[in-house]
């Protein structure tokens, strides 16, 4: 089975949650055909492959792959998922518990930091997670400067080092004032 790359599974996402956005925004109600509805709630609640869904409700695949890219069916199947996924954590947090219980200590380890809270970052939200990033880094890389002085003995200092070299071929240069 060909899996999509990590960057279009987060394009379709996002495009998803935007269409839902979109249609909050608008207070439109969705708007589908019976079998697109069915067949978004045979892939999310029911695992089956695009095809297998079409099939299951007397659609094309095909039909169902163009249908998937129109806003309301994004918008429809991203609710969807959110159902799935929010009726699931309660299995999942049970089942962290029971792994508490575990033969091997790094399962217990692993278990009760994520029942702690510590394998979580702090700003999550359900399931969307907010990640901030401050870059505060200012880069300074050493170089060489050219000095001239006065009495016309050019040189050229390796900041780093503080060492010079004469330029002798800068002698003759006029200087600018």
């Amino acid at each position: 089975m060909v899996m999509p790359s990590k960057q279009t599974a987060q394009a379709l996402s996002r495009a998803g949650q935007k269409a839902a956005a979109t249609l909050r925004k608008q207070s439109k109600e969705i708007v589908l055909t019976p079998a697109v509805k069915g067949a978004i709630e045979l892939m999310v609640f029911e695992g089956q492959k695009r095809p297998e869904a079409a099939e299951g409700v007397g659609l094309k695949d095909d039909s169902l792959r163009k249908a998937l890219i129109k806003p309301d069916a994004l918008a429809y199947l991203n609710e969807c998922m959110e159902v799935l996924r929010t009726s699931a954590r309660p299995r999942a947090l049970h089942r962290m518990v029971d792994l508490l219980d575990a033969k091997t200590e790094r399962i217990q380890f692993e278990s009760a930091k994520y029942l702690d809270g510590m394998d979580r970052p702090s700003h999550a939200v359900g399931a969307a997670q907010i990640n901030v990033q401050v870059n505060t880094t200012t880069n300074v890389t050493p170089g060489y400067m050219v000095k001239l002085d006065r009495s016309g003995g050019a040189q050229i200092e390796h900041l780093a080092k503080g060492e010079g070299k004469a330029l002798p071929h800068m002698q003759d240069v006029p200087e600018d004032d």
